[in-house]
């Protein structure tokens, strides 16, 4: 059997927005050697977001490009296909976001002998690394319409989320604009002596780096969304290095729990 040239040990089909630059550069950064990654995209429009309307019809226009976008992502036959989106993943609860991965785990195995990671998912085999936290501070991207789905799948899967902030950004190209300082000034905003770790949203926005630095500065966990599902890929794909500058769960958490 021949085997991709550079990714000898995975190849890895990440699904993303078209509108998406962050997922495919940090991916790139957290990468161990033999592992590739194949950015392939939902085409979706550059839309102008400002409004909870509009922010719904961006989620619901994700949602409608996915099916195609996971077929193409399948003709580079990966190992595995990491979705690099997360509000669609979470929106209306862990019982919709449950049925969605299955839907689409379902198309990845029957179309590409393969399975998929999905965000919400991986955030919850994430989190199960760090026992002791059950008090959640959030940050992103979104609108608040956005951030209520958040809190609705955090609660599900029995989280408190104590505060939960987001930039509003003025559309999906635009949350890739959001500088490091604004996006320190909001975990400032959800941070204290309450919260046992931070979770960060919106695969657009840049952070794994932050996140790493913010950890030792907070002597808490600060989960980077993209760090949390390149962590999952690896480790549902036998990858066990520890990856390190990205944060806690890609450095010392070399396994999924059980």
């Amino acid at each position: 059997m021949s085997i991709d040239y550079y990714g000898y040990r995975k190849k890895f089909a990440v699904l993303v927005p078209s509108t998406n630059t962050a997922v495919e550069t940090e991916y790139h950064m957290m990468a161990p050697e033999g592992v590739v990654v194949a950015t392939r995209g939902c085409v979706i429009p550059p839309f102008k977001v400002t409004n909870e309307k509009e922010f719904v019809e961006m989620v619901e226009a994700i949602g409608a490009a996915t099916e195609q976008g996971l077929r193409d992502s399948l003709t580079c036959r990966p190992d595995h296909v990491i979705f690099g989106y997360s509000a669609e993943t979470f929106w209306d609860g862990k019982d919709r976001s449950d049925r969605e991965f299955h839907r689409y785990n379902n198309i990845a195995k029957d179309a590409g002998n393969c399975e998929i990671t999905f965000g919400a998912q991986a955030i919850l085999d994430a989190l199960k690394c760090y026992p002791k936290a059950r008090r959640i501070g959030v940050i992103s991207p979104y609108m608040p319409v956005g951030d209520d789905n958040v809190v609705k799948f955090m609660q599900d899967i029995g989280y408190e989320v104590v505060r939960i902030k987001g930039h509003s950004s003025p559309g999906p190209v635009e949350i890739a604009h959001e500088p490091f300082g604004k996006t320190r000034a909001l975990l400032d905003e959800v941070d204290g002596e309450d919260v046992d770790l931070i979770l960060q949203a919106g695969t657009n926005m840049y952070f794994v780096e932050l996140a790493a630095k913010l950890e030792k500065e907070l002597n808490k966990p600060v989960l980077a969304i993209n760090a949390v599902t390149f962590w999952h890929a690896l480790r549902t794909q036998g990858i066990h290095d520890r990856v390190r500058g990205y944060g806690s769960l890609l450095e010392e958490h070399t396994h999924i729990p059980e």
